[in-house]
Parts: C-alpha cells; sequence; structure tokens
C-alpha cells in the first residue's frame, strides 16, 4: 500500500515537472517570437500564429528537457515513457500538420484576400477566409500523406511503433537540411550585417528628403482620394435631385423638359465617371510609389539603427563575432576547394583543430574531442538563430517591398 501511494507520488511529481516545463517553453516560445525573432513587426502577429509557434517550441524543445530528466533521474521512468510517446506524436503532428496547414492558411488567405479591399469585413471576406482554410486543409493532408507515405514506402508489415521510428527519422533528416540551409545563410549574412565596413553612411539630408517625398506622396494620394469621394457624392447628389424633382413633377411636364432631364445626368454622369477612373489610375501610380519610398525609408532606418548599435559595446561584440565568421568561411571555402582539387579527405573540423592547437602543451586536462562536439552545437545552435532572425528580417523586406508597410486606405465605419 505504501508503495502504491509511493508510486503515485513520484507519478504526480514526474507529470507535475513535465507540465511546468511545458508552460514555460510555451511562455518562453511566445516572448522569443515577439521580442527576438519579429521584434520590429510583433504588432502584425496574430494570436493563431503566436499560439501555433509557441505550442510547436514547447513540444519540440521538451524533447531536449527530457534527455536531461533522464540523465538527472529527475522524472520517473513511467512518467519519462509516457511523455516521450506524447512529445514525439505531438511534435510530428505540429510539424506535419499544424505549422503546415498555418503556412498554407496564411498563403491562400494573403492570395485571395489581395485586392480585396474592404470586402474582408464582410460575407466576402468570410467566405474567401472559408475557401482559404479548404485550401490549407487539403494542401496539408496532400503534404502529409506525400510524408508518410514516404516514411511507409518498402515498410510493408512493419508495426506502428517502426513507423513512427521511420517518420521520426525522416522528421531528422529534414530537421538536418534546414539547419544546414540556415547555418550556412548565417555563416555568410552575419558578417554583413554586423561589420562596420559593409555599413553605408547615411546623412540626415537624405532621410529628411525620404521622410518629406512620403509625406507628400501620401497627401497627394489622400487628396485624390478626397477627390473621387467628392466626386461620388456629386454623381449621387444629381441622381437624388433628379429623382425628387420627377417625383415632384408626377411624371409630368412638356415633352422637351422630360428629354431634357433624361439627357443631363448621364452626360454629366459619363463625365465625372471618366474623371474617376483617370484619378483612381493616377492613384495607382503614387500608391506604387509611395510603396518604393516607405521601402527605401524603412531600409535606411534599419541601416542607421545598425549603425548606432555598432557604436555599443554589445555591437563591437557582434563585430568581432562577424569577423569570426567571415575568417571561418573564408577558410571553409578555400579549404574545400583544396579537398575538392586535390580529392583530400578531411581528418577534422575547424573547431577541433583550433581546441587541438589551443590546448597543446597545456596544464588543461580536457579532451579536445568531447569539447568539440559542445562547441559544434552552440555554434551552430547561434547560427540557427542568428539566421531564422535574418531569414524573417529578409522575408519582412520582401514584404515592404511587394506590398509597402502602409496604406492610405480609411477604416471602414
Amino acid at each position: 500500500m505504501a508503495s502504491a501511494n509511493g508510486g503515485a507520488a513520484s507519478d504526480a511529481t514526474s507529470t507535475l515537472v513535465v507540465a511546468c516545463t511545458t508552460a514555460s517553453l510555451y511562455a518562453f516560445g511566445d516572448w522569443f517570437l515577439k521580442h527576438i525573432l519579429c521584434a520590429e513587426t510583433r504588432d502584425l502577429i496574430s494570436a493563431r500564429v503566436s499560439a501555433t509557434f509557441s505550442a510547436t517550441f514547447a513540444v519540440t524543445s521538451s524533447m531536449l528537457f527530457l534527455i536531461g530528466y533522464e540523465i538527472a533521474n529527475a522524472v520517473n521512468a513511467r512518467t519519462l515513457r509516457w511523455c516521450w510517446a506524447g512529445a514525439l506524436r505531438s511534435g510530428t503532428a505540429a510539424l506535419l500538420g499544424v505549422a503546415p496547414w498555418e503556412l498554407f492558411a496564411l498563403g491562400f488567405e494573403a492570395l485571395g484576400g489581395k485586392g480585396g479591399g474592404r470586402d474582408g469585413a464582410g460575407g466576402a471576406g468570410r467566405g474567401r477566409r472559408r475557401r482559404a482554410y479548404a485550401w490549407a486543409t487539403a494542401a496539408t493532408g496532400g503534404f502529409a500523406y506525400a510524408f508518410l507515405g514516404l516514411a511507409r514506402r518498402g515498410a510493408s508489415g512493419e508495426d506502428d511503433g517502426s513507423v513512427m521510428v521511420r517518420v521520426v527519422s525522416r522528421t531528422a533528416v529534414l530537421g538536418i537540411c534546414l539547419l544546414g540551409v540556415l547555418s550556412g545563410f548565417g555563416m555568410v549574412h552575419f558578417p554583413y550585417t554586423t561589420v562596420r565596413i559593409f555599413h553605408r553612411a547615411i546623412p540626415d539630408a537624405e532621410v529628411s528628403g525620404l521622410e518629406r517625398r512620403l509625406v507628400q506622396s501620401v497627401e497627394t494620394i489622400v487628396e485624390r482620394k478626397k477627390r473621387i469621394e467628392i466626386l461620388k457624392y456629386e454623381i449621387a447628389r444629381e441622381a437624388r435631385m433628379e429623382r425628387d424633382r420627377n417625383s415632384k413633377n408626377g411624371g409630368g411636364g412638356s415633352l422637351f423638359n422630360r428629354l431634357a432631364g433624361g439627357f443631363r445626368l448621364p452626360g454629366l454622369g459619363e463625365a465625372r465617371g471618366e474623371q474617376i477612373l483617370a484619378i483612381s489610375a493616377e492613384i495607382e501610380a503614387l500608391e506604387m510609389v509611395n510603396n518604393t519610398l516607405f521601402f527605401d525609408l524603412h531600409d535606411v532606418n534599419l541601416q542607421r539603427q545598425r549603425a548606432k548599435m555598432s557604436k555599443t559595446p554589445y555591437g563591437r561584440f557582434l563585430e568581432l563575432c562577424g569577423v569570426g565568421m567571415a575568417v571561418v568561411c573564408g577558410y571553409r571555402l578555400v579549404a574545400g576547394f583544396k579537398r575538392l582539387i586535390f580529392k583530400q579527405t578531411p581528418t577534422s573540423d575547424p573547431i577541433s583543430f583550433a581546441l587541438h592547437i589551443f590546448l597543446a602543451n597545456k596544464s588543461i586536462h580536457i579532451d579536445p574531442a568531447t569539447l568539440a562536439q559542445y562547441l559544434s552545437l552552440l555554434l551552430i545552435a547561434f547560427l540557427v538563430i542568428n539566421s531564422m532572425q535574418n531569414f524573417i528580417t529578409q522575408l519582412v523586406k520582401l514584404f515592404f517591398a511587394y506590398g509597402g508597410g502602409g496604406t492610405t486606405d480609411a477604416p471602414g465605419p
């Protein structure tokens, strides 16, 4: 009886530890998304996207803590087994179902909502969102079926555990490929954004000129849109006056007056309609100029902020890291061409080679091979985190260049 109560208490304690860890990782994922990855555009992040990212981050990162709990014997074996099973299945569902569905849904919503105007707030917007969700569900199903089909290929007769091992292994391969791409991107992009030699000096006159041109562009667009609204109001007023005149006359009057009243409004309406079309074409051209000016001003402000940060101690530290990354990139490029031309086989990586040189003839009794593994993991983690931030920054620049950072449309009533 005592052993049963002790086992139940141990299960409850272990479950509480894992639950608190997962909740903490969820909160950290939400903070990491809004304050690190998307610090400049966190106001544009919807609650659904934030919840999806945080949940995926919590589920996948909890596996690392489960390894630590297993090594430290902080969680009993039964709870650990159930947590591993739930984490693997939840992580697979998040990576193969929830995250792709969210990406597809946002993509189809953006494609369907382009040029939609104010219809997004009414029934047309709800119908467009439903169609986007349907297309996202179909695309996610096709993606999951293709991935699981690849995982089950040649695996007839295998049980669910073997299939799960295949799915996890293929997910790990995709993750490693993504890590390689992001780390390579970070190795090249990080020195470009941190080393001051690549920074361009931006005078205040250039920023003031861009701001003045942007303000003038916005004011011109607003003025043109006001003109369109005035023309529409005049057309509606003429039509209302004509209806009132006809209702007062009871449809009577001479034949000449009826013909004059019938031909007066269409002529005025056609002239004002042509004016509206001409002003709309002018507004469209001005909107393109406004988007370009906004993107240029945004890019200039980012460069000025980067130059200002480079003068701080943290900026100098980042510059040193960028120089180190540039040296490593150059070394790896030369070494790669050398191995390719002379068909040599690499014997060690740069980190192990540097550790062997640093620890040679030293009294520090540390195995360079073991230390190199931990340093390599830390370097890869740093590169991936920095690459994700830079990748999102480049996407934000692309969105600004494609659609502009702002709009002159007034909100609907």
